[in-house]
């Protein structure tokens, strides 16, 4: 048995659906979707599709099970409305949606079809996040405490060249929305959910209507705290999660997807060994994974080494389709990641904090990351 498999957006990351598709060995890509006829006759040359010029035109001359939407963030919500309305699944990229009101229409959109909606968040499913979530969640690696997540990446004038690039039509909002977003869900993931958020958020350098680099303090609902750093202007790029536990230190280091060797968790140190830091200031001790701690539930749980990539995430997609099991990155599922983007916007334009529970249909960042605030305001707002 095969899916059949459709893509709308024919752009960069379209390739990256197509190709994962094709790798599973388990899907059918039956039609491809674009407004730049180019683009999408030569997606659909590479594998064998149907080129059309809408979503319109592609499902009223095909038939498939799922459509990956792959355009500008700013048609997302729009296009999978229809895709739902003709039966169809959806496979959104991030992020997902613009706003929380976005979010909720399309979720409104799902509960009236026969179809379904999940979201790329594929750092979610690499192997090495697999194993994290399962030991935070058991509590196996202790009660986590102090978290650090960071998206340092850089990106040059030219990458704002498209004239949807650096707006909040187009594309919503700066690295927070369109970069950080992996992190921060990745985070929420294994943290849980989120109780306040305090932010800053500033435009530096980059020629855009909103941020190149934000910067939060969140406190989880478990109690424990944490700092988020998204930036566009960092020439040495790096992803990087930390989580303190009371049993250790679990941290990944990457750029765009990491594998096992990328993960590392370093054990409490025992009582002698803990009683002797601080003792030189300036020495360096050696840490715990140098003192031959290897009997740890971090070791203890490798497995395969799944990178998390398109891939891994549509591989377990399409398994899950035919199996008949819900896959796990559902639209409600990273509803808390676009709470957590909303409230980050929302503490840095107001100079407030944000709880979770403040983000109802009423307020006033709920239709728009910018929450409608004058543009005069607005700018001055991102001012360091």
């Amino acid at each position: 048995m095969t899916v059949r498999v459709a893509i709308v957006g024919c752009g960069n990351i379209s390739h990256r659906h197509a190709e994962a598709y094709a790798n599973t060995g388990r899907t059918s890509l039956v039609g491809v979707a674009d407004i730049v006829e180019a683009k999408a006759r030569t997606l659909a040359g590479k594998y064998g599709a149907t080129a059309y010029a809408s979503v319109t035109e592609l499902l009223a001359a095909e038939d498939p099970d799922l459509v990956s939407v792959t355009t500008p963030p700013g048609s997302h919500a729009e296009i999978a409305i229809e895709i739902l309305a003709a039966g169809k699944s959806v496979l959104l990229e991030k992020p997902p949606v613009l706003s929380l009101a976005e979010m909720d229409a399309v979720a409104e959109a799902e509960q009236a079809s026969d179809g379904s909606v999940w979201v790329v968040f594929q750092h979610r499913h690499g192997s090495g996040a697999l194993r994290a979530a399962d030991l935070l969640g058991r509590g196996a690696l202790g009660r986590p405490l102090v978290a650090v997540c960071e998206t340092l990446w850089f990106r040059p004038l030219s990458y704002f060249d498209p004239d949807w690039r650096g707006t909040w039509v187009g594309e919503g909002g700066g690295p927070t929305l369109g970069h950080g977003i992996h992190q921060i869900d990745l985070l929420l993931h294994l943290l849980g959910p989120w109780r306040t958020i305090n932010a800053t958020a500033v435009r530096l350098d980059r020629p855009v209507e909103f941020e190149d680099v934000s910067i939060a303090s969140v406190i989880f609902e478990s109690d424990a705290v944490g700092t988020v750093i998204n930036s566009l202007l960092s020439p040495r790029e790096l992803s990087r999660i930390r989580i303190d536990t009371a049993g250790g230190t679990l941290e990944v280091n990457h750029v765009y997807g990491y594998a096992d060797q990328d993960w590392t968790f370093h054990s409490a140190p025992d009582a002698a060994k803990a009683a002797t830091l601080g003792i030189d200031p300036g020495v360096r001790k050696a840490d715990a994974a140098e003192t031959g701690v290897e009997d740890d539930p971090w070791t203890a749980s490798a497995g395969d080494d799944v990178p998390s990539n398109h891939e891994a995430q549509i591989n377990r997609l399409i398994d899950d389709l035919l199996a008949g099991r819900t896959h796990d990155t559902t639209l409600a599922s990273t509803r808390p990641t676009m709470e957590f983007v909303t409230a980050l916007y929302a503490s840095a334009i107001t100079g407030r904090p944000v709880r979770r529970t403040d983000l109802t249909p009423d307020h006033p960042f709920y239709r728009a990351l910018h929450g409608d605030t004058p543009k005069t305001e607005l700018s001055e707002s991102f001012r360091p």
